[in-house]
């Protein structure tokens, strides 16, 4: 077999074999086999995480049956740029009201006043904020990659494009939150255009209104990264970023939050707020995809109706998985007799070979999740940890009462050291059930 992949001749040896193997067993690019092909990779994938799999991915849901039907494939491949009464095309006065509705839901849902709803991602949503409060060369401050940053907060990612510099705010481990004692000299010593907190793993809030007064004081703007938390945050739990304190408010409008794939900005200064959406459009979008509005406006009211139900059983489930994984033997991260305070658990891997090669062994067995990096690893460790959520078993049907037996599943794995294969079953069984009530 080629060790060379036509995909992407330039990745890693691992992602070549992987690459390799796929592109050989496609079989031809004519139409009638990529459609073989198309199907049956949909078809599989479809069977492995929404009929059998538990998945614990901190970066998953599935849409509403309401918002699944408001996706309108159509309007996606149509082009709309532009505000409404002003378009680039003509004919798209009906497209208006799902231009008009969504901004006006998210930004009332996160306790804000104007929302860009444009954007693809949270990572673009993050690069706009960067864009318009920043210039190349300046500076930014951002939690460190270990405790829960993101790619889209660090060199290697958006920043770099913006031509950014980035430095770790100061934080304690112990504490699994900024070390709020440092942090006023320490802007004052790097006097960033940008603070960005919020994380990609959070078992705690910040405090934010600390964060706002040192941010203030030399003139930076203050970004919360709600990607992982939007769910919560619309739901009044956890956190409340833009009552707090925060100047701009970021989010992945999937996630804990449920909706289509893409990215928010949200903010209550209309100063701020058209400084972002002339950097939105025309600088970042021209076109964009109109058909996920739909979707987007139908799972805000969703949560603005069904009050903080949901979001509160994605927190107690979390916190029932946490304590029945410590009791099971692992070791659960936390602070002060607590785990999670969110929907999120940690568990440290150290022991269990690290979290990737962890995280493998429990997808063999059908249940789905991810390694991530801790605050008091050491940066060869790779990822040690273990990242859990659980937004989407709580809207798949589970409960506290069904953490036990998850937690069991994942201890025969990873503790007992039993073949993934011989557990699959077992785990395929309690999804099933669990769909069956």
């Amino acid at each position: 077999m080629t060790t060379s992949s036509r995909t992407a001749p330039w990745a890693s040896p691992k992602a070549q074999q992987r690459l390799c193997e796929v592109e050989a067993a496609i079989g031809g690019l004519d139409p009638e086999t990529v459609l073989k092909a198309v199907r049956e990779a949909l078809d599989a994938h479809a069977s492995q995480f929404d009929d059998d799999g538990i998945v614990l991915y901190a970066g998953t849901n599935v849409l509403s049956p309401a918002a699944r039907s408001a996706v309108a494939t159509a309007v996606s491949n149509r082009p709309s740029m532009g505000w409404p009464g002003e378009k680039y095309q003509v004919g798209l006065d009906h497209l208006d009201t799902l231009e008009v509705l969504a901004p006006l839901l998210v930004a009332d849902l996160m306790e804000g006043s104007y929302a860009e709803v444009r954007l693809q991602s949270a990572t673009l949503a993050n690069l706009a904020v960067y864009s318009t409060f920043a210039e190349p060369g300046d500076t930014i401050a951002v939690l460190p990659e270990a405790a829960g940053g993101h790619t889209s907060h660090h060199a290697q990612g958006v920043p770099a494009i913006r031509g950014l510099t980035v430095v770790d705010l100061p934080y304690d481990p112990d504490v699994l939150d900024i070390d709020y004692d440092r942090l006023p000299s320490f802007l004052r010593e790097h006097r960033p255009k940008v603070v960005v907190i919020g994380a990609s793993l959070m078992l705690f809030p910040h405090d934010v209104g600390a964060v706002r007064e040192a941010a203030d004081e030399v003139g930076a703007t203050l970004l919360y990264d709600a990607s992982h938390m939007a769910g919560l945050v619309a739901a009044k739990q956890f956190q409340r970023p833009l009552v707090e304190g925060a100047h701009v408010l970021t989010f992945s409008t999937y996630k804990s939050f449920g909706g289509p794939s893409g990215g928010a900005v949200v903010t209550r200064d209309a100063e701020l707020a058209a400084r972002i959406s002339t950097t939105v459009y025309p600088g970042m979008v021209a076109n964009y995809d109109a058909g996920r509005l739909g979707a987007l406006a139908v799972t805000a009211a969703e949560l603005a109706a069904s009050g903080p139900g949901y979001a509160t059983d994605c927190v107690t489930t979390a916190q029932a998985l946490a304590l029945a994984l410590d009791e099971r033997g692992f070791d659960v991260a936390g602070h002060d007799g607590e785990f999670t305070r969110s929907h999120h658990v940690a568990v440290d891997a150290a022991r269990l070979g690290g979290g990737e090669p962890a995280a493998a062994r429990l997808g063999s067995a059908g249940i789905y999740l991810s390694g991530i990096g801790l605050p008091w690893q050491h940066p060869s460790e790779g990822l040690r940890g273990l990242r859990i959520g659980t937004q989407e078993i709580v809207r798949r049907g589970f409960t506290p009462d069904d953490t036990p037996a998850v937690a069991d599943l994942m201890g025969r794995v990873l503790l007992d050291g039993e073949a993934p294969e011989s557990v699959r079953p077992d785990a395929v069984a309690l999804r099933r059930r669990v769909n069956g009530r």
